[in-house]
């Protein structure tokens, strides 16, 4: 019998490896339009035309933004410094923001989507305390709320962490054990009741795992997110760059914290349920993330075009095929197909490969 635990604590390891060390002069550099006023426009580098910008943005260093008579946008650059454009023009974001010293950049194997999926129905779901969070990240070495599903008829749960174990009523619980930098540390909840059903029984614990950060890492990490604090931003903007500096160096737990927070106050900005449902999705809470991109989606209903719509159409298609619903996850998926079209974008041998399985072609 194979040790599922050593085979998702090497793939772990081997999705962290090079997602914290800067990167110098590189197109992935990531770059956040934190503000904008009058006619701002934003053309991606996959997109063949200009559109406008309606959201918080993620930008690269190949994408440009337009500005007419009286506009001017604020960005929010790889550098961890802010930059405003007020004259009338276009301009590529390597332009405005340097690419040099660089701490934030798109990381194409963090929360890569070619990890193993979680194929399960809503109902069977509902009634396994399936781990939330921390799920598959990294972590400060500190005290954690560990947080499960809650199933209904529980008389109390059993929680083990290793050697470390407890019994609550409740769907969380403070682990107060021990905690070694480097380390790699898988969760198992059980249900007390007639079933005995575990979180394991998801899909064999895949996801039910943390890894604590070594300490000179943790070091850096702590400095970013400072010099990130540090800076003239809105509550909002903040929560926003903050949380895409977690993703990007895997630390899943700490960005769902800070979006749950958002999405909780009453966020009214589209990225917020977006990046959320995005992460919920990458580590397999897909019921989780079907409610926030619904949310998220709310907010853009009368937006025809926009890429923050779009990315949550796609994702709503991906994790209603992933419970099951194949006629909703249709749907949304050749919705999302033509906004991509009307914004310019052709989908990629992923994304045609997924709609082809989901309409059974394959």
């Amino acid at each position: 019998m194979l040790n599922w635990k050593k085979i998702i604590q090497a793939a772990f390891t081997l999705t962290l490896v090079g997602c914290t060390t800067p990167v110098l002069n590189n197109p992935n550099n990531i770059h956040t339009l934190i503000s904008f006023q009058g006619n701002v426009q934003v053309k991606k580098a996959k997109w063949n035309s200009f559109h406008q910008v309606d959201s918080v943005t993620i930008l690269s260093g190949e994408d440009k933004i337009q500005l007419g008579s009286n506009a001017s946008v604020k960005v929010y650059c790889s550098d961890l410094n802010q930059r405003t454009v007020e004259q009338p023009g276009t301009y590529l974001l390597s332009e405005v923001c340097p690419e040099g010293d660089s701490v934030r950049r798109l990381c194409p194997d963090c929360n890569n989507k070619t990890r193993r999926p979680l194929v399960s129905t809503e109902e069977s779901l509902k009634e396994l305390p399936y781990l939330i969070s921390p799920r598959y990240t990294k972590v400060f070495n500190e005290s954690l709320t560990i947080r499960w599903n809650k199933v209904s008829g529980a008389n109390n749960y059993k929680v083990k962490v290793e050697d470390w174990e407890k019994k609550t009523r409740k769907n969380q619980i403070v682990y107060d054990g021990e905690l070694e930098p480097g380390e790699f540390y898988s969760v198992i909840i059980v249900v007390d009741n007639d079933n005995k059903v575990a979180s394991t029984d998801e899909d064999d614990g895949w996801y039910s795992n943390f890894i604590v950060l070594e300490g000179e890492e943790a070091k850096i990490l702590r400095e970013k997110v400072a010099q990130i604090k540090q800076q003239e931003l809105s509550q909002e903007q903040e929560g926003l760059i903050l949380a895409y500096f977690y993703q990007e160096n895997e630390l899943n737990f700490e960005a769902i914290q800070v979006l749950e927070k958002l999405v909780k106050s009453g966020s009214k900005t589209a990225t917020v349920y977006q990046l959320l449902g995005d992460i919920y999705r990458q580590i397999g809470l897909s019921l989780m993330a079907k409610k926030v991109y619904q949310q998220g989606l709310a907010l853009t209903a009368k937006e025809d075009k926009s890429g923050v719509k779009v990315m949550m159409q796609w994702g709503l298609g991906e994790v209603q095929y992933l419970l099951g619903n194949r006629d909703e996850a249709v749907e949304w998926l050749e919705k999302a197909r033509a906004n991509y079209l009307a914004l310019g974008k052709q989908l990629d041998e992923k994304e045609e490969k997924l709609i082809n399985q989901v309409l059974g072609r394959d």
